[in-house]
């Protein structure tokens, strides 16, 4: 694109990125610091400690009449109204917009030609929404897209009712909003009148995000926008469109009434059920969430998860292990170890090597247990990244993270507030379990205790959890694993259920033994320990 000097002896130096709309190269800089977009028609003035006087900038402002834009269907009136004349710019026919200050005075103009070229004679810098000047508050005011709609709406209701328009189209109108924050402050409601394409129904949801909320409303036309509606003969529609515009809600705040049909339905059964009768009696089996398991030193988390994940495996159900204390070709032993049911990872001599690979591809079957091979790299947005693609292109639904310190510990000597970092882990890993619709669990260690230690047999709570209270206010389920209190270095363990959201039930539920010989963490059909 050649792109041609300013008539105010600017000179053009080099095509930049437009920082509205994002484009690489459509922006072009000019010596006086101002540049010019020819995608978005955004116009920034450039550096005031070197700005040109308005009477030089882009030459002095054009002077022009009124009359009818008869190929747009906009009467002299109309123009006459929000001071929109057609001139000459050198020997070029031109519309010009004039934007006038709270004074009164034409402060900048916009100049467009037959081929839909733009340019701001004037201080731009000062340019406010089109036709601002004319109105100072009431119930209702109208923001168009650009001049010509603002026109097209305004005369299809008479020329009657406050309507402003955006200065460099939707792309820049965010900005432009922004800007005028004090002054549309003055009305009621404001209701968004944007072309009905793509681009233009998502600059009015921006341009709605930067509103007051519960001011806002947004416009459907029936045609693509105001100007052809009123072409058309569909004023009515318009009119129609503006006053039955409905209420913008930010994302999240929906009706109750949107939810009667929902609220009918029963609430879902069991996704699936924990391996452990108790545990599962009181939450009413596994559900889509986030789930905490939470024990001291050496209590047997990582045995306890695999247990889990063993028996979700073999109820047909894909799981994602993010092990980041173990190698993964450590955690596969284990799993075919609990399929052998023998120890094959502190006791090799218990299976042979064809042993080993023949339980492999029994305990694999028709689906894998995928597992992240992290290199020593465990930054949190590689770990969410890595989660999605186990969810979304390997079919996980359900996904291990043993434990969580590790991403905490992955960002030491880069985050001022240790405890204000894990809230933010926890946040990020709860929006990722309702945007990808899983279970995730994870594995948090504990504070040391203020009296008895957990080795020494010290009950679990949730005050303990290490770090941050959120990872206990976030989770659905936070389940414990205490040692027996009398003989805490044997190999019983009591399963406690200090938080479910569900049922609401909480205490002790299954007591576990570990056999060595197996590597099994298994339900004690005879406790006496506990």
């Amino acid at each position: 694109m050649e792109i041609k000097d300013k008539e105010n002896g600017a000179k053009f130096v080099m095509h930049i990125p437009c920082e509205e709309c994002q484009s690489k190269d459509n922006a072009a800089l000019y010596s006086d610091n101002s540049t010019y977009c020819f995608g978005c028609e955004a116009y920034g003035h450039g550096d005031d400690s070197i700005r040109v006087p308005a009477q030089k900038l882009n030459r002095a402002l054009l002077t022009g009449t009124y009359s009818a834009l008869k190929a747009r269907g906009i009467t002299e009136a109309t123009c006459r109204k929000f001071d929109y004349q057609v001139g000459m710019d050198g020997n070029r026919p031109v519309q010009i917009a004039n934007y006038q200050d709270e004074n009164g005075q034409v402060v900048a103009q916009k100049i467009r030609d037959q081929d839909k070229n733009f340019k701001i004679l004037g201080d731009g810098k000062s340019v406010g929404l089109f036709g601002q000047h004319l109105w100072s508050g009431g119930r209702m005011i109208i923001v168009a897209e650009g001049e010509i709609d603002t026109l097209s709406i305004s005369q299809a209701q008479g020329n009657k009712f406050p309507i402003v328009g955006l200065p460099l189209g939707a792309q820049g109108g965010k900005k432009a909003l922004l800007k005028a924050w004090d002054y549309l402050l003055q009305y009621e409601s404001i209701v968004l009148v944007f072309d009905q394409d793509e681009a233009g129904r998502k600059a009015a949801l921006d341009c709605a995000e930067a509103l007051p909320v519960g001011r806002v409303k947004i416009a459907k036309l029936p045609m693509k926008d105001a100007n052809e509606c009123l072409k058309a003969g569909l004023e009515k529609e318009i009119i129609n469109a503006v006053f039955r515009a409905k209420d913008w809600r930010p994302d999240g705040i929906i009706s109750s009434d949107s939810l009667l049909e929902e609220m009918k339905k029963p609430t879902p059964g069991i996704d699936v059920s924990y391996p452990f009768p108790k545990l599962n009696e009181m939450t009413r089996g596994i559900r889509t969430g986030l789930v905490t398991i939470c024990a001291g030193t050496g209590t047997g988390k990582s045995t306890f998860i695999k247990e889990i994940a063993y028996h979700l495996h073999m109820s047909g159900h894909p799981c994602g292990m993010l092990m980041f204390e173990e190698s993964n070709a450590i955690t596969m032993k284990s799993m075919v170890g609990i399929h052998l049911d023998k120890n094959i990872v502190t006791d090799s001599w218990r299976a042979t090597e064809d042993e080993i690979e023949a339980a492999y591809y029994d305990f694999r079957g028709d689906s894998e247990v995928h597992l992240f091979e992290d290199g020593g790299v465990t930054a949190v947005d590689i770990v969410v990244n890595r989660i999605q693609y186990m969810v979304k292109c390997l079919g996980c639904k359900y996904i291990f993270l043993d434990p969580i310190s590790v991403l905490v510990a992955s960002a030491t000597g880069q985050v001022a507030d240790e405890r204000r970092f894990i809230d933010q882990v926890t946040i990020t890993l709860r929006n990722l379990v309702q945007e990808l619709d899983i279970c995730l669990f994870i594995v948090s260690h504990l504070k040391r205790p203020s009296g008895k230690g957990h080795e020494d047999g010290g009950k679990v709570s949730l005050s303990e959890i290490r770090g941050s209270s959120g990872i206990a206010m976030l989770s659905d389920q936070c389940i414990g694993l205490n040692r027996s209190e009398e003989t805490p270095s044997d190999d019983s363990r009591e399963i406690w259920l200090l938080k479910n959201r569900f049922t609401g039930e909480v205490g002790p539920a299954d007591n576990l033994m570990y056999f060595r010989e197996t590597g099994r963490l298994l339900v004690n059909d005879t406790p006496d320990r506990f």
